[in-house]
């Protein structure tokens, strides 16, 4: 019936691990990823359900820890999606400390769960 309705249609596939592919694993707090998706669920933070602006706020964060003000030091038209399976996706960035950005949804793996970042490559 699905492929009736959308053809093109692709599905995650739980084999494929591009998070596995990071040089360095970054730990999730469930909790606080659990709270962040109740937040973004009442209509809180939407950007987190987009891996590119999740990929930007991790990298500018690690540049500037004090926090983003302004704009950020390393602009969005830095950062690419390269890869995506609705579960997990790569975010590659052209400036910077961080060549690639690994993102997962693990509090929901549909279109309504947020990304979060779960390892990256340095420069």
């Amino acid at each position: 019936m699905t492929r009736q309705i959308a053809g093109d249609l692709t599905l995650p596939d739980a084999g494929n691990d591009l998070a596995g592919m990071a040089q360095v694993k970054v730990s999730v707090d469930m909790e606080i990823a659990k709270a962040d998706q109740r937040q973004v669920d009442g209509g809180h933070t939407p950007w987190q359900l987009d891996p590119v602006a999740v990929a930007l706020t991790f990298v500018n964060l690690k540049v500037s820890p004090e926090g983003i003000t302004g704009d950020p030091k390393i602009p969005e038209k830095s950062f690419k999606l390269t890869a995506n399976n609705g579960a997990e996706a790569i975010v590659e960035v052209t400036g910077g400390p961080i060549e690639k950005v690994y993102l997962e949804r693990l509090v929901r793996r549909d279109e309504t769960g947020i990304w979060s970042v779960v390892g990256y490559d340095p420069r």
